[in-house]
């Protein structure tokens, strides 16, 4: 029977996690050869199935050059002359001697080492071998289209989270973003040393961007770069500002103990009712607690989000979950988080959109206004009142500022310039004049239309995603597409409103949740409103099998 020789220019050789040159134990070593080369599942000692089957191809050419080209829905990272780059699905690389890949981001650490031209070997393959090879790439190639639309929504998203945070980057020098651990993380307090952690280019790009929370029952793989609420409140807070929902203080203090050290928490809420007097009867004596007020008959107070005060800095929050046991383990939840310095004095009186968004909102929060008709006399005089709710304003001491009055303006002592989002708040009511374009999805069209997109994200599909379903109409589902589709490819042309559809669970994805059918409880909604003939064409589902969840 004929044979065939390849030719080996390298190997993939395992590290450990820490690059310490030692093996991992979890890969095995890969040669590679001129030509065509596949790695995947079957190179890991342990199951895993974020790696496919065909998770990369790598093409060697005869002048020691390396491609390599992600073929499954997860990215890697590339780690090459001191830099750390992410490369995702579909996307192309090239790769030398001594670069560091990582199979999954933080995970299956591998060096590639080249052959010398002195030292190449030949190793001698059948037919019957390369025929097999053969087969299982066609195999795989099937796989890989029947993801392909998945793929490159994925790597579109990516790839512009990634624009921001290289743009910030190489704004800044470095970047302040920690998620892993908290602003005092350097191990000073001095204000004008070191506010911030800096993190250089090695650090873990993927913590510019969001994180998904920690779910109990799932295997190790599929909770892979996940945090709990106490990777989030952690360190030396001085002062914490919590909104939400639904508190759960029995909970909360026993997920994240260091709650308790904190000498000033703030909790902004919407529980009322029997719900509000346990959580007034169960809050430490240092806890404040306030609701602000609606200024419509309907509605609650829903904002999820934290702000942790250091003696470096703030780090702001927004998250997805209920401060309750459920939302924070059992369900896929999600949050975003930076780390911002205190300006320093000669930029105090500078602002940036991102400190507008921030405290417009805490603003709205600590005043609500409402305007109702109320007789003054008894006699024919009536006239308009606006009544006001304030927030319980406080002092507190901080380390080298002394005292200070915790109200929206405090917020603006910290420098937000490195931030890579904008806020979009909500607040309830009917607004008019410059208003409307201060909130909602009328805030987020003013935002975007000043965005530039390369031309692949015209017509982007438009992805709904919520746990309560209101009163609907196609008035303003067709209002809300066209403020998700505002902004201009890079011709200047707009770039059109794409296909909006509604993730919506089934019951069958009620059932085969963690919780089981108690988890339908967390999607309330009229049946009226959810059978509604206009909202058919939108309805679909979502399920991330490749992640476990």
């Amino acid at each position: 029977m004929a044979s065939a020789s390849r030719v080996r220019v390298g190997t993939l050789v395992p590290l450990a996690k820490e690059i310490a040159g030692s093996d991992n134990g979890s890969v095995s070593s890969i040669p590679i050869f001129e030509g065509f080369n596949v790695v995947g599942r079957n190179h890991l000692v342990v199951v895993d199935k974020r790696i496919s089957r065909k998770h990369l191809s790598l093409h060697a050419s005869t002048d020691g050059t390396i491609e390599v080209v992600v073929e499954g829905p997860n990215p890697i990272i590339i780690r090459s002359e001191g830099r750390r780059r992410k490369v995702c699905a579909k996307e192309r690389a090239k790769i030398a001697n001594d670069d560091v890949l990582e199979l999954i981001p933080g995970d299956y650490f591998v060096k590639y080492m080249a052959v010398g031209d002195d030292h190449r070997s030949s190793i001698p393959m059948n037919s019957t071998d390369l025929k097999k090879g053969k087969r299982h790439i066609e195999d795989d190639i099937a796989a890989v289209k029947r993801n392909r639309q998945i793929m490159e929504d994925e790597a579109l998203a990516r790839t512009l989270q990634e624009s921001f945070a290289e743009e910030s980057t190489s704004a800044s020098g470095t970047t302040s973003i920690q998620t892993s651990s908290p602003l005092d993380g350097a191990g000073s307090s001095d204000r004008s040393n070191g506010r911030t952690h800096s993190v250089d280019h090695m650090e873990d790009v993927l913590s510019l961007t969001f994180r998904l929370m920690r779910v109990q029952g799932l295997p190790s793989w599929a909770n892979a770069s996940s945090v709990t609420i106490q990777d989030v409140i952690q360190g030396e807070v001085l002062l914490a500002v919590l909104s939400n929902y639904m508190v759960d203080i029995d909970w909360l203090l026993t997920a994240c103990p260091s709650l308790r050290k904190i000498p000033h928490v703030f909790v902004i809420h919407g529980q009322d009712g029997a719900s509000l007097e346990l959580l007034k009867m169960l809050k430490p004596s240092n806890w404040i607690l306030h609701k602000p007020p609606l200024p419509i008959s309907f509605g609650t107070h829903h904002s999820k989000a934290m702000l942790l005060l250091y003696p470096q800095g703030i780090r702001v929050v927004v998250h997805t979950a209920n401060l309750i046991h459920v939302d924070w383990n059992n369900k896929t939840q999600g949050l975003w988080m930076q780390d911002f310095p205190w300006k320093d004095a000669k930029d105090v009186s500078k602002k940036s959109p991102f400190e507008n968004d921030l405290v417009d909102y805490l603003s709205a929060l600590k005043t609500t206004l409402c305007t109702k008709k109320l007789a003054l006399n008894i006699q024919l005089l009536n006239c308009n009142v606006v009544i006001t709710e304030q927030w319980p304003e406080f002092r507190i001491s901080l380390p080298a500022v002394g005292d200070v009055g915790i109200n929206a303006a405090f917020f603006r002592k910290f420098d937000y310039s490195s931030s890579m989002v904008r806020l979009i708040g909500s607040v309830p009511g009917y607004h008019a004049g410059s208003n409307i374009k201060k909130w909602g999805h009328m805030k987020l069209r003013t935002v975007l239309e000043e965005c530039m997109f390369e031309k692949q994200f015209c017509k982007s599909p438009l992805i709904y995603q919520f746990s309560s379903l209101g009163s609907l109409d196609e008035k303003w589902m067709s209002e809300f597409a066209y403020s998700l589709s505002a902004g201009k490819s890079d011709d200047g042309s707009p770039l059109g409103i794409g296909k909006p559809l509604i993730i919506w669970p089934t019951i069958e994805d009620v059932r085969c949740s963690i919780e089981g059918y108690a988890a339908g409880s967390c999607i309330p909604s009229p049946q009226k409103n959810v059978e509604k003939d206009f909202l058919r064409k939108y309805w679909t589902t979502w399920k991330a099998d490749h992640v476990g969840r």
